[in-house]
């Protein structure tokens, strides 16, 4: 059990493929010692057990359960719908945002189509497991949103929260949208990296903006801006360097004035996000957000938008009730995904593949008693039936079924 729990710590924390964990397991165990060197199919056949475990386990019924619900795509039809769920009486009096181990995995169901009942469907299946949940968070994507608006209908006890990172990302993306200087600006950039990606003034170019979700990731770009209209503020002290920055990134002293304007923009999104994540919903906390924000040097502030998102805050706490903390962010399970996508590597290819059953293998506290149990019931077959059930053939197989009789 000792060697189970470090493989599953080295894939699913680490980060290490499961292919080179047998070449770490033989650095560190070494070639005299009677343990055996498990193999990458040996460790992913551990990580599904473990996945299917998580997703069946007796967890306690209560009426203090939150839960966070997000869809993921990969390549095909298939989406994957993930119900994570905390209780709130655990999370009430720990420091920080929610964590990995903080959470359980609820459901993880496959899904060609998604519409409102059927969300709502799926969110009944996971209440199976702890009772009906006292709130449920999500980004309001369409089908979540009024999936979880039926589910509220059936059960008044549970409040719909909109995850504080999606809000924050909608805010800002309606003030850059409709700020001409933002298309004028991203012109020149992409125009300036085209021609320099390949020349010796590679070192000064941009980071890149996400084609998804670019709203979320701004700050890396904006502190890009800052620092070079620092370095072209240096003139002849800067030497070479300088000239020859002046020279690709001259045309960005005009846009000094949006900078710092986006810059505030960004930075009283991004601390408030952070306030709510931390700290989460509770009656009155506006007040303390917009005290925290009020705190934060004037460079980065933009008070219009801190009354904005206090009055944000102020929205989602009112279905708090006195002395409770509500969750109101989803990034945990934004983290979840992201860490799955990084293990799948190159199964990618292939569309969403049995892999998404080791999700349950990251989440929770894992003791060396938990993955025996988990192992001791749960048999290949079960997880061979899961599979079989729930996900259809992948990318992958269909191209090699479509191919093997080919003669080209």
């Amino acid at each position: 059990m000792g060697v189970v729990t470090a493989v599953r710590r080295l894939v699913m924390v680490a980060g290490v493929s499961m292919r080179a964990v047998s070449r770490v397991c033989e650095v560190f165990v070494g070639a005299h010692d009677q343990v055996g060197i498990p193999s990458a199919s040996g460790v992913r056949w551990w990580l599904l057990r473990l996945g299917f475990f998580a997703l069946h386990e007796p967890l306690d019924v209560a009426d203090d359960w939150a839960f966070l619900i997000d869809h993921s795509v990969q390549i095909g039809t298939l989406k994957l719908c993930l119900i994570l769920g905390v209780r709130l009486s655990a999370w009430r009096d720990s420091a920080g945002p929610l964590r990995h181990e903080d959470v359980r995995p609820l459901a993880l169901i496959p899904v060609e189509q998604s519409n409102a009942q059927i969300v709502c469907e799926q969110l009944e299946q996971a209440a199976l497991r702890t009772g009906i949940p006292r709130e449920i968070v999500s980004d309001q994507g369409g089908d979540v949103k009024s999936g979880g608006e039926l589910f509220a209908a059936r059960h008044p006890q549970t409040a719909l929260l909109h995850d504080a990172a999606h809000h924050g990302a909608r805010v800002l993306k309606k003030r850059f949208e409709a700020d001409p200087r933002w298309t004028e600006f991203l012109a020149k950039l992409s125009h300036t990296k085209s021609h320099i990606q390949q020349t010796p003034d590679a070192f000064l170019m941009s980071p890149s903006l996400r084609p998804k979700a670019r709203y979320m990731n701004l700050a890396s770009l904006l502190k890009w801006c800052r620092k070079m209209l620092c370095l072209l503020d240096r003139g002849a002290d800067g030497g070479a360097v300088t000239a020859r920055a002046r020279a690709r990134y001259g045309w960005l002293i005009q846009f000094r004035r949006a900078i710092g304007e986006w810059s505030r923009w960004e930075a009283t999104v991004r601390h408030s996000v952070e306030f709510l994540r931390t700290h989460g919903l509770s009656r009155d906390c506006e007040h303390d957000l917009a005290e925290r924000l009020q705190k934060r040097p004037s460079a980065e502030r933009h008070q219009q938008l801190e009354a904005e998102l206090a009055a944000f805050a102020k929205h989602q706490s009112r279905s708090a009730q006195p002395g409770e903390r509500l969750i109101g962010s989803t990034e945990v399970e934004e983290s979840v995904f992201g860490k799955w996508k990084h293990l799948e590597r190159q199964e990618s290819s292939s569309g969403i593949t049995s892999l998404a059953l080791s999700l349950g293998a990251l989440l929770g506290h894992w003791t060396e008693a938990r993955v025996q149990t988990a192992l001791e019931q749960t048999p290949v077959k079960k997880v061979l039936s899961w599979i079989k059930q729930h996900l259809p053939p992948s990318i992958q197989s269909q191209r090699r079924h479509a191919f093997a009789a080919a003669n080209p």
